[in-house]
């Protein structure tokens, strides 16, 4: 906690200096629309001031916010479910033309925890018959839990031109693929998903919510193009330090925004081990692309060997219990097995498709094949339950199988005059699919869950009858289809912006759906009003039906310097 007080110190003195000192060499840009909530990809500050700092450029902006949001699931109806504190500095040091260190600086906190810490409703939240919840070391401050403080310097680089070469080294975001919604080649950080699920900024390009890493980047600009235009070679080194995605499992764990508890058969619970890979030269990770353009189609080839960002379960036998109302534990270890994909990216603008004369739709594609993705095994058919470590005939609790995942999206910028005479409406829609080509079994995801009936009736030892219509585990399809849309445009001259995701799982129809209004006032105050809400199976914690209670309206207050 040292390192936030001293950040919280740094931030009042240079929200002062900026006050009190205007920029030198230009002046705040009027026309910012939206925040800088996170990094910008060229390594360049473009908002702001700009300094002199030892005969040096100096490029600051930052942004100070409050949140608050309002539960609208029958569980947290009218609840107060959080109250996030944000504080962020960007700048860039211009050390020389081929030489600069950019960074962000961000304070990340939920205050609800001091507001709510004595209402019976957020106890309720924050603990089970069996113990307390963590949620308040995790989830509090930013700094409380992951990396132990560093969490404040969240991208932290040096950009080097060395002729042809271009090297970035240090902590940062890399940002691959196009897609809303779902993230497909996306893959290179991790993703905090511990609060909202994916709703938070998935619309916003995850910069809010991406896991930055230690990471050295490396472009190539080769002169032989090959007929090809802006060629460029990408070579991304992690140096054995691994990051994996933040999601709370249990109440015991995250408190409001934690996963539902497994509906599992009476008297049985699930215990996990809070396991993640360490700092380990096994654990090096290695990403490449080729990137260019064939007479106007925009291509990426990628390739990807690392760790996977999301854990396996591993049983490491039961136990007795006589708490929570059980008396059975399942423990769990996390395993997180070695990642290996290949795939390609496409942008296309399609001319020969106008609408009424005026814009061409733009065509975006993106497709990978992992080898030897891990699923957890269920076994040959529903209700042998082999990841449970209980059923003899199974020895293996996770089956590795090879998956084909993609995304075809179509964005439009099309006029409605009787909607907005001024301005387009922003389209997009994607349509997504994932394979897997042998499945060969039943694959389940993890946590496990059973119908309401199931949970009365059955009892150990497992496993129980294995009719389908009286077992209902997470399932995964081979083959799973979902579709997203979002749309925005502008009104009175660009300081009104509306805007709506929707997300559908076509296989377990479910949903999920994000409308806001950002409203810009002058170059520093950035309003914002929202709703996020999932829509699913709730007895089985099918799909988004996991996360029905972050049901929610919120409203965010920015002052951006």
């Amino acid at each position: 906690m040292k390192k936030t007080a001293l950040f919280f110190t740094s931030i009042f003195f240079m929200v002062a200096i900026l006050v009190m000192f205007p920029p030198t060499a230009r002046s705040q840009e009027e026309d910012m629309a939206g925040g800088v909530e996170g990094a910008d990809t060229s390594g360049k500050v473009d908002t702001g001031g700009e300094y002199t700092l030892f005969g040096k450029q100096l490029f600051i902006n930052g942004f100070i916010q409050q949140e608050t949001g309002w539960g609208l699931s029958p569980k947290y109806s009218g609840k107060n479910l959080s109250d996030y504190f944000s504080a962020q500095i960007e700048w860039e040091f211009k050390l020389a033309d081929w030489l600069s260190l950019y960074g962000i600086n961000r304070v990340l906190g939920d205050l609800g925890y001091t507001l709510n810490d004595n209402k019976g409703w957020f106890k309720d939240a924050n603990q089970t018959p069996a113990r307390s919840s963590n949620s308040r070391e995790n989830l509090s401050w930013e700094t409380n839990r992951d990396d132990r403080g560093w969490e404040v310097f969240r991208e932290l680089y040096a950009d080097i031109s060395a002729g042809q070469f271009k090297f970035r080294l240090g902590k940062q975001q890399i940002i691959w693929g196009e897609s809303d919604g779902l993230r497909l080649m996306d893959c290179i950080n991790p993703q905090d998903l511990r609060r909202e699920f994916n709703l938070r900024d998935s619309d916003e390009g995850y910069e809010y919510t991406r896991i930055p890493l230690w990471l050295l980047k490396m472009n190539y600009f080769p002169d032989f193009k090959f007929g090809l235009d802006d060629l460029q070679y990408e070579l991304i080194v992690n140096p054995g330090k691994p990051k994996v995605n933040r999601l709370e499992a249990y109440q015991a764990q995250g408190g409001v925004w934690a996963a539902e508890e497994p509906n599992l058969p009476t008297g049985v619970r699930v215990e996990l081990s809070q396991k993640e890979p360490h700092t380990n030269i096994r654990n090096f990770e290695f990403a490449g692309r080729l990137m260019g353009d064939l007479n106007g189609w925009l291509f990426t080839l990628n390739a990807f060997y690392g760790r996977q960002q999301d854990a396996m379960l591993r049983p490491t036998g039961p136990t007795l219990c006589s708490w929570d109302k059980r008396f059975l534990q399942l423990n769990f270890d996390q395993v997180y097995d070695y990642r290996k994909l290949v795939g390609f990216t496409i942008n296309k603008e399609i001319t020969a498709v106008r609408f009424r004369k005026t814009t061409a739709p733009v065509m975006r594609v993106e497709a990978l094949y992992e080898f030897d993705k891990p699923f957890q095994y269920e076994g040959k058919t529903v209700g042998d339950m082999a990841w449970t470590g209980l059923n003899g005939a199974y020895p293996d609790a996770y089956k590795k199988r090879d998956q084909i995942r993609a995304m075809i999206g179509f964005d439009w910028n099309i006029y409605i005059r009787p909607l907005n005479a001024r301005e387009s409406f922003f389209f997009s829609s994607q349509f997504f699919v994932f394979y897997i080509p042998n499945i060969n079994g039943q694959f389940v995801n993890a946590p496990f869950y059973f119908t309401d009936k199931v949970k009365q009736d059955v009892l150990p030892p497992l496993p129980p009858s294995r009719g389908s219509n009286r077992v209902d585990p997470w399932r995964i399809h081979q083959t799973q289809k979902y579709w997203s849309f979002l749309v925005n445009t502008n009104y009175w001259n660009k300081r009104i912006t509306p805007q709506v995701l929707y997300l559908y799982d076509l296989e377990e129809h479910a949903h999920g759906l994000k409308a806001k209004i950002n409203v810009s006032f002058g170059s520093h105050w950035r309003p914002e009003l929202g709703f996020m809400a999932w829509w699913g199976d709730s007895d089985t914690g099918k799909s988004f039906g996991l996360f029905e209670k972050n049901r929610q309206v919120y409203a965010k207050l920015k002052y951006q310097f």
